[in-house]
């Protein structure tokens, strides 16, 4: 049943087996919780891997607290993210992002054994040679952003890439040949995703690293993602990506495509008739198997994806491998091969963090190997496989570089990077779950605590409602600046504590919320909304909140989930509304047409009007009582709601005279960035919800 779409999906018995735990154990077993289902008339029984609670993340003690000044004083950077790799067996690279104490991007060499280390220069994304003596790196943001050189002690550095206008936010890929003399580019010009100009072809070039001289091989209408070479150094691997609504088309398509430099033939190794985002080939150190991630029970989008294999056979030709699903039930990406090409590592976004996983290429038994609360953002293997290192985040945004032998035992921290002085104080951090309606597996999320917590003390909450569509996971960055998790130490130390909950949409938990609740049901907002008023009751069954001050914030899809929450319920005093939308009807029947999403709603919204609004904020606003304070950015600028749905909701609230304010920032887009602007959404915001939560 690879690859298929569970249809007329009913829920016979769900039986939850689940045993709570406070914090992981090194040698626990992992328990699952069995979902029985009928699909297709056959009865399927999936096992969801369970994941044991990460421990608290402790307060710190400090005379100085995160202020609404100091939060806009950090720099507004997000346009690379931290990469480690191994330079050799003894010496990793990686890259660090600007704070406070540093405006760049730097990169860094450190010996793990001795714990060495120097500097070698500004730069992001650093990628050693196969051979250890060069290290490429990307320098430079937007129009200046290019692909750059040094030796392996940060020397000799030169410019590799000349592209006009720089190699831009999006579609750039680079990577070794086995031999460490070329470098494979993929680019595609850079256009704003809203921008109305026609979309520009990728080429993928090859770099001589001895001469420098870049030479184009093949370009394509589609973007090219996930660069690779194979083992014999004659093929590339990619994936190609063309989504439909880029092209003013119905159908978005995927392909996992090989390359032979030589003869420039082209070989489709997978085709996916849907958005397949992250499906990142690689190939098995002995050349034998090709391992990627997709989503194998809804192909149409990527809501929760696992491990698939196909076999790399040339005598097959020009068709086709067929595909062995590898997981069910978890959502796994980053795959990464064991030497011996026995084994797959992955990430697995499950609860509030992410955490390495090993996958085993027979049986696809999963295996944990980190349990530390830390978002795993970026992890290698040494060359001889025995080793494994990661760099993560945590949610007092401080970064750990651990090191650990290839099964995560023996770990090692080797550096904490913080841009946060000593003396600045934090709240704990927890991750918790709740049982939700109607579902089998436990929701979770994080609680910040407040600030010199008091226990047997009730406190006022903030409920940040993370962004992103079906399929995404907690983002650590806050919910008005979208830059940092220190967001929500500011309203920590002002006496909130702080929920931010993960929920079903997600596909953290299953594939359930997707094949029932959102393709069959086509209620996933709702039940997101009652998952998160589920963990509110679990914490308010605490003592730890009061249950008559409560506040939510949601930005881009958050902003969507919040202004369902003041069409649905009556409990908070205030809600920010932060670039979302209110009505799919309205915002969709002005789209370029989309199967994948009319797919989502069982058709077209004049075929099926009932499901758009069954969870449209603007259609159910009769009767909603909460203050909302809606940060707007111009679609003309990349803003989300291109509709104008969100200012029919203000003026359906305003009509019942409920206190309501919406403020259109028009030189902004979706994601705000001028400082003014920032500054403006951050104090409307806490001046919004402390003078409804009754705080000056």
């Amino acid at each position: 049943m690879v690859g298929r779409t569970f249809r007329f999906l009913s829920l016979i018995v769900v039986l939850a087996l689940f045993c709570k735990v406070s914090s992981a154990s090194e040698t626990a077993k992992t328990p699952s919780i069995t979902v029985e289902l009928k699909v297709n008339d056959q009865q399927v029984i999936h096992n969801i891997p369970d994941q044991a609670l990460t421990s608290p993340l402790p307060a710190k003690a400090g005379k100085n607290v995160v202020t609404p000044d100091w939060l806009l004083s950090l720099p507004n950077t997000t346009d690379n993210y931290p990469e480690i790799k191994w330079l050799n067996n003894a010496q990793i690279v990686y890259a660090t992002p600007p704070n406070m104490h540093k405006k760049i991007w730097s990169i860094e060499i450190r010996d793990v054994n001795t714990n060495e280390h120097h500097i070698v220069g500004e730069g992001a994304i650093p990628l050693p040679s196969p051979n250890g003596q060069f290290i490429a790196f990307i320098k430079g943001e937007k129009t200046t952003k290019q692909l750059w050189l040094m030796d392996n002690k940060g020397e000799n550095i030169k410019q590799l890439s000349h592209i006009e206008n720089g190699l831009g936010d999006y579609f750039s890929e680079f990577c070794w040949s086995p031999d460490s003399s070329q470098i494979a580019l993929a680019h595609k010009p850079f256009i704003e995703f809203w921008s109305k100009e026609p979309q520009p072809k990728t080429s993928i070039n090859i770099i001589d690293i001895k001469s420098g001289q870049m030479n184009q091989i093949v370009s394509f209408e589609e973007s090219i993602r996930y660069l690779s070479y194979f083992p014999n150094g004659d093929e590339l691997l990619f994936m190609k990506e063309r989504m439909g609504s880029l092209y003013k088309e119905e159908e978005d398509h995927e392909w996992i495509q090989s390359l032979n430099i030589k003869n420039g033939h082209l070989r489709t190794l997978a085709t996916f008739d849907g958005l397949q985002q992250f499906l990142r080939p690689i190939c098995a150190p002995n050349g034998k198997k090709i391992a990627f991630t997709y989503d194998a029970d809804n192909p149409d989008f990527n809501h929760m994806p696992s491990i698939g294999l196909i076999s790399n056979d040339s005598k097959n030709g020009d068709k086709s491998p067929s595909i062995k699903r590898l997981t069910r039930e978890l959502k796994l990406f980053s795959p990464r091969w064991s030497n011996d090409s026995q084994h797959i590592y992955v990430r697995r976004d499950y609860g509030a963090y992410r955490q390495i996983y090993t996958i085993d290429v027979t049986t696809g038994k999963p295996t944990q190997i980190t349990k530390a609360p830390l978002n795993i953002e970026s992890y290698a293997l040494s060359p001889d496989g025995l080793r494994l290192a990661w760099i993560g985040q945590d949610a007092q945004d401080t970064r750990i570089l651990r090191v650990a032998s290839n099964d995560g035992n023996n770990v090692k921290d080797l550096v904490t990077i913080s841009g946060v002085s000593d003396d600045m104080a934090f709240s704990e951090v927890r991750e918790i779950d709740w049982q939700a309606p109607n579902y089998p597996a436990r929701m979770r999320g994080l609680l910040v605590m407040p600030l010199n917590y008091q226990k047997d003390t009730s406190y006022p909450l903030i409920v940040d409602i993370h962004g992103g569509g079906e399929g995404a996971h907690i983002y650590f960055i806050g919910g008005i600046l979208e830059n940092t998790p220190l967001e929500w130490h500011m309203w920590a130390a002002k006496g909130y504590a702080v929920f931010v909950p993960e929920f079903r949409s997600s596909a953290s938990f299953g594939s359930l919320a997707i094949t029932r609740d959102a393709v069959q049901n086509h209620d996933l907002i709702n039940c997101d909304i009652k998952d998160i008023e589920a963990g509110i009751d679990s914490l308010i069954a605490t003592g730890i909140v009061d249950k008559n001050r409560l506040a939510a914030i949601g930005h881009s899809a958050g902003g969507r989930r919040a202004n369902w929450l003041v069409a649905s319920s009556h409990r908070f005093r205030a809600v920010v509304s932060k670039e979302g939308w209110a009505d799919e009807w309205i915002e969709i029947y002005n789209r370029t047409p989309s199967k994948r999403i009319y797919k989502m709603f069982g058709g077209a919204p004049w075929e099926v009007p009932q499901n758009y609004f069954k969870n449209s904020a603007l259609f159910h606003a009769k009767g909603a009582t909460t203050p909302t304070l809606f940060l707007m950015g111009n679609p003309e600028k990349g803003g989300l709601d291109t509709s104008d749905t969100v200012n029919k909701f203000y003026n359906a609230l305003k009509a019942q005279e409920i206190d309501t304010e919406y403020v259109k920032y028009n030189d902004e887009g979706h994601n705000f960035e001028q400082p003014a602007n920032r500054r403006d959404a951050l104090e409307r915001s806490i001046r919004w919800i402390d003078s409804h939560m009754g705080k000056r």
